[in-house]
């Protein structure tokens, strides 16, 4: 194979904006180094095996079940399939068969977790193997957080200060924020470099490379209030290929990320939503218009309005207003009947 320029494309993927989901295209060498990069900062080492349950079409999966685990040498385990069949100890299972080391998953996932598995069932299985358990995709309220930590971060095995029977925990659970455009994680509690302490809620501090603070609409840094999440400096992973939103998102030097979040006095970082249209839900970045473009083309329809509420589990749940001479059951089952391809 003849050598491949760092600048060359090496993928793309269609990303969710307000009107429709768009096209967004990285490079070989920005993109690799930076995957190689944090893939060992958040704790993946060679001769690992590693677990994701994130669908590998979308970002994380693609950066961490395909390129960083395999650059690093880690061994994969994939799984179709979802957490409760046959039971809501699946993935449970999973990880005690294969002795799986780092698990990453989703809040939304964990937040269903924490509603259906059964405790007793879950003490069955034996996760020492663990070191510890990444969450992505959308905030991590302290409540689930802690009962992750409890539950499945306790493990079977004393160790120091950690009592099994007590379930004071001991896998560390460690939150962390990752975009499309940005390609990998910025922030997070690094296994593989110097270890700050763990924050519930947070999403950590910002991974070595990276400058994320919080302003306000003026672009003036702020601590411990609301804010804009914005990326101060250029990353090795700027798309080559994107469409003209991700371009306008620059100002004063800032790169806005689209997302609300609280800086503490520490630098940790809260992410609390996004601040335009895009509706995160079950950890999914979904485009509004282009839902609403899909149902306006259902015979009946003459206006579509989609937007996210919030949701206890999901984070967000989709709602759509319907204006025209049709029944909204009517519209759902064109929907299912055609697909995204109305």
């Amino acid at each position: 194979m003849p050598p491949i320029k760092s600048s060359e494309p090496l993928f793309g993927l269609h990303v969710a904006y307000e009107d429709d989901f768009k096209p967004l295209t990285h490079s070989v060498g920005g993109y690799l180094v930076q995957t190689y990069a944090t893939s060992k900062w958040i704790g993946l080492r060679p001769h690992d095996t590693y677990f994701c349950t994130v669908w590998p079409g979308w970002i994380t999966g693609i950066t961490y079940t395909l390129f960083g685990p395999l650059m690093i040498g880690a061994t994969v385990i994939l799984y179709e399939g979802g957490p409760d069949w046959p039971s809501w100890t699946r993935w449970l299972e999973i990880l005690e068969r294969y002795a799986v080391t780092l698990f990453l998953t989703t809040g939304g996932a964990l937040r269903i977790l924490s509603k259906n598995l059964n405790i007793e069932e879950l003490k069955k299985h034996n996760i020492d193997t663990l070191r510890a358990i990444l969450v992505t995709a959308e905030p991590l309220e302290v409540d689930t957080w802690g009962w992750v930590y409890r539950y499945i971060g306790t493990g079977e095995t004393p160790i120091i200060d950690s009592i099994p029977e007590s379930l004071t925990g001991r896998i560390p659970v460690i939150n962390m924020y990752i975009q499309s455009e940005l390609a990998t994680f910025i922030t997070g509690n690094l296994i593989n470099y110097t270890f700050t302490p763990l924050l519930p809620g947070s999403v950590g501090t910002p991974i070595p490379g990276f400058n994320i603070d919080v302003v306000d609409d003026y672009g003036n840094p702020i601590v411990n209030s609301i804010g804009r999440v914005v990326v101060k400096d250029p990353w090795p992973a700027i798309p080559i290929e994107a469409p003209e939103e991700f371009y306008n998102r620059w100002y004063k030097g800032f790169y806005d990320t689209g997302d609300y979040g609280l800086a503490n006095e520490h630098r940790y970082i809260y992410i609390l939503g996004r601040s335009d249209c895009v509706i995160k839900t079950s950890g999914y970045r979904i485009s509004p218009g282009c839902i609403e473009k899909i149902i306006e083309k259902i015979e009946g329809v003459e206006r579509a309005i989609v937007v996210g509420y919030p949701d206890d589990i999901r984070f967000e749940k989709i709602f759509v207003l319907i204006e025209g001479a049709i029944e909204s059951s009517s519209v759902i089952k064109k929907i299912v009947e055609n697909g995204l391809a109305l």
